[in-house]
Formats: structure tokens, C-alpha cells, sequence
């Protein structure tokens, strides 16, 4: 009697486990959904330390969550489709980093329209051409921010 009491108890935790299993999957979906349109609206494109502080960017943050998730070649080609530019610029990082054959022509709308963006290094803010951060996209130098 007791051993079918544990085993019914099992069960329970058990299935309870796989529900809550399932809402984790469906919090994680919405999450990174959520990430994703974060990343879309960022105003400032920055790798590494940024800030009296040196902490991380929102964009950086957002950027290593979409590229860790399941579909993140499809998210960063809905970032470079509709985001910011500064968030084009970290959807070109994360197909760079996914894809590389598909960079030159995912960079092609963004180096054609050429806007200002606002980049940061360390403590300075700058504006510059999307084409300069481009060339370093495709020169390797965030590289090191795209592995997996």
C-alpha cells in the first residue's frame, strides 16, 4: 500500500514537472520574442564595457540572448528588416556570426542608405557611418562577442 502511495505521488510530481516543463518552454518563447524587440529599438550600438562603470550594453545583452536561442538567424534577419540601425548593425554581427556567406548581401540595404549611427567604445560616444562599423563587422573585429 505504501509503494502505490509513492508511486501515485510520483506521478504527480511528475506530471506536474512536465507542465511546468512546458510553461518554461512557452516563458522562454515569449522571453526571447520579447528580447528580440528589445534589440530592435536599441539607440546605441556597443561591444564590451561601456560607461564610467564599464557595463554592458542593453543591445549587447539582447544580442547574446537572440543568437543563444533556437531561430536566431531568423530573429536577426527580422532585427536587420526592422529595427533601428544601430540594431541592423548587431543583426549583421549575429548573421556574420551564424552565417557568413549571407553577410555581404544582408549588408548591401544598410551600406546603400549609409545613415549616422551612434556607436560607444569604453566611455565615449561617437556618431559615425554605418559603413566604418560595417567594415568592421566584416573585418572580424566583434567576432570575439558572436560565439555561441
Amino acid at each position: 500500500m505504501k509503494t502505490a502511495g509513492l508511486i501515485a505521488a510520483w506521478l504527480v510530481s511528475f506530471s506536474g514537472a512536465i507542465g511546468f516543463g512546458a510553461d518554461l518552454s512557452s516563458q522562454n518563447s515569449n522571453s526571447i520574442q520579447s528580447t528580440c524587440a528589445e534589440l530592435m529599438k536599441v539607440k546605441c550600438f556597443a561591444f564590451g564595457g561601456v560607461g564610467y562603470a564599464g557595463a554592458t550594453s542593453k543591445g549587447e545583452i539582447a544580442f547574446h540572448a537572440v543568437l543563444a536561442s533556437t531561430n536566431a538567424l531568423e530573429l536577426f534577419n527580422s532585427v536587420l528588416s526592422r529595427g533601428t540601425d544601430e540594431a541592423k548593425l548587431y543583426a549583421l554581427c549575429g548573421i556574420r556570426s551564424l552565417q557568413r556567406e549571407s553577410f555581404d548581401s544582408a549588408a548591401k540595404p544598410l551600406l546603400a542608405a549609409d545613415p549616422r549611427v551612434n556607436t560607444m567604445s569604453g566611455c565615449l560616444l561617437a556618431e559615425e557611418k554605418a559603413s566604418a562599423v560595417i567594415r568592421r563587422i566584416a573585418e572580424g573585429a566583434y567576432d570575439s562577442y558572436g560565439k555561441r
